[in-house]
């Protein structure tokens, strides 16, 4: 009994240990994003000096048909302004030991700040996507950010040129 107390310490404070850092800034205006761990969480911070008249709304092909809902996240992500920060319990994201930069949480993130959210996000995905023609090659860094009101899930997507972000992940 006396060995099982600091076994227990012991898994109960590693069971956590893992450190990830990855930021990306630069790509459009003053948009940054940086995702960290701190605990048993996953903490994502996104910063736009411009404010919530820069907040990306929407991802996909834009149609007359897509427009309600443009303006219908339009009003709902109002209130998501300079700094955003949501929190995941780290139990819920998986990393690539091999490329840290690709991650993703899943289950509900909590609005840390704004405080007075009444928004979820239950998705939180990066990837690096290539596109090449016959004359070049391009690849970008995606964000993948589904935030969900009570009526509606948005799809947000913050590309980022991939040399203007970086990420560590020790476990």
């Amino acid at each position: 009994m006396k060995l099982l107390l600091p076994l227990l310490l012991l898994v109960t404070t590693n069971a956590y240990a893992l450190v990830y850092r990855a930021t990306c800034s630069g790509n459009r205006g003053r948009v940054s994003i940086q995702v960290y761990s701190s605990g048993d969480k996953l903490y994502m911070q996104y910063s736009n000096a411009m404010g919530s008249d820069d907040f990306p709304l929407f991802e996909g092909v834009v149609t007359k048909l897509a427009l309600p809902y443009i303006k219908i996240a339009q009003e709902e992500l109002a209130g998501l302004d300079q700094q955003v920060l949501v929190s995941w319990d780290l139990s819920q994201c998986k990393f690539n030991a091999k490329d840290p930069l690709i991650m993703q949480c899943d289950g509900e993130g909590t609005f840390q700040f704004p405080t007075d959210s009444n928004l979820k996000s239950y998705t939180f995905i990066t990837s690096r996507v290539t596109e090449e023609s016959l004359t070049s090659k391009y690849e970008i860094f995606k964000i993948r950010w589904g935030i969900d009101s009570s009526d509606f899930h948005h799809s947000i997507a913050l590309p980022f040129d991939p040399s203007l972000c970086k990420a560590t992940l020790k476990e």
